[in-house]
């Protein structure tokens, strides 16, 4: 044995003296390194939520801030508005994101994969200023669309397409898909397509084969996409106000100018707590019909 190597060798039982590496934290190093996100959601999050709640009941006419919320026509009008709005956003969020989330599933080449999850993640990368101007621009009587229906000869003139519900239905799905497609794709990518096959070898068609057996399996991860989506979706502020203007006014536009126009804040706070209240009911039906434990494992 060479001169370096007797150097390098540690004889057994002298192990060199110093702290050894563990799979498991010490109580007081968990603490410390959970400490500032449990800070953070504490003052970004609950006391905020508390805030809110507080004002509404204190604030102006208390209790009868609620009262003077839901009897304003404004903010019925908003409210309906925003709830069907945000449905049939959730409704086209899942259709396409399961689509793209199936896609993921099922493909085998490595280009393939990278161009859908780049299509699914971009709206990520873009400011929400960005993508509403873009939206904006192809919506216009002088965009993109009009221009394509016209050159096609479907219409003559240039048709109304932004500053309508549908302007600000496009954006907003555009928004909310990849939040539907990596809500879904957990629990597509852990269907056996082996049990797909066997079911049509024992005779189903692909349709019931889709009913029966595929989608049991991928409904934790439905309901949790319609959960977050509709969560999500109810809370939009800039694309009703860039893309569907006076024509669209969403909860959220209605409570902006009742803070910064109107100085209402008690009628504020009590929508917002309403509002508020809606999103979590969404959440907590999806995690009473399925399941906390089967909504949790939807999401992976």
């Amino acid at each position: 044995m060479s001169a370096a190597m007797q150097q390098a060798t540690v004889p057994a039982g002298r192990a060199r003296p110093g702290k050894t590496w563990s799979a498991q934290l010490s109580r007081r190093t968990a603490v410390l390194m959970v400490a500032p996100l449990v800070l953070a959601v504490l003052l970004l999050v609950v006391y905020p939520i508390f805030k809110l709640l507080y004002d509404s009941l204190t604030q102006g006419d208390g209790p009868g801030n609620y009262v003077e919320a839901v009897s304003s026509k404004a903010i019925r009008r908003a409210f309906v508005l925003t709830l069907l709005n945000s449905a049939a956003v959730t409704v086209l969020s899942l259709g396409l994101g399961a689509v793209l989330a199936w896609t993921l599933r099922l493909a085998r080449r490595r280009l393939v994969t990278a161009l859908v999850w780049a299509v699914v993640l971009l709206p990520f990368w873009m400011g929400v200023v960005v993508k509403n101007y873009a939206f904006a621009l192809l919506l216009a009587r002088d965009g993109l669309v009009n221009t394509a229906l016209r050159a096609l000869g479907i219409v003559d003139e240039p048709v109304q397409l932004l500053y309508t519900p549908w302007a600000v239905i496009a954006g907003m799905t555009y928004t909310m898909i990849p939040y539907a497609v990596l809500a879904l794709y957990p629990s597509m990518s852990a269907v056996d397509l082996e049990l797909l096959n066997a079911s049509q070898g024992l005779g189903a068609s692909r349709s019931r084969a889709f009913r029966s057996v595929l989608l049991p399996l991928v409904l934790p991860g439905v309901i949790a996409a319609t959960a977050i989506v509709f969560a999500i979706s109810i809370g939009f502020y800039v694309t009703p106000v860039l893309l569907g203007g006076a024509q669209t006014p969403f909860i959220a536009t209605v409570v902006g100018d009742d803070i910064f126009t109107f100085f209402n804040y008690p009628r504020a706070a009590a929508a917002s707590v309403l509002l508020l209240a809606i999103a979590l009911a969404a959440i907590g039906t999806a995690a009473k019909a399925v399941g906390f434990k089967s909504l949790r494992g939807g999401l992976g």
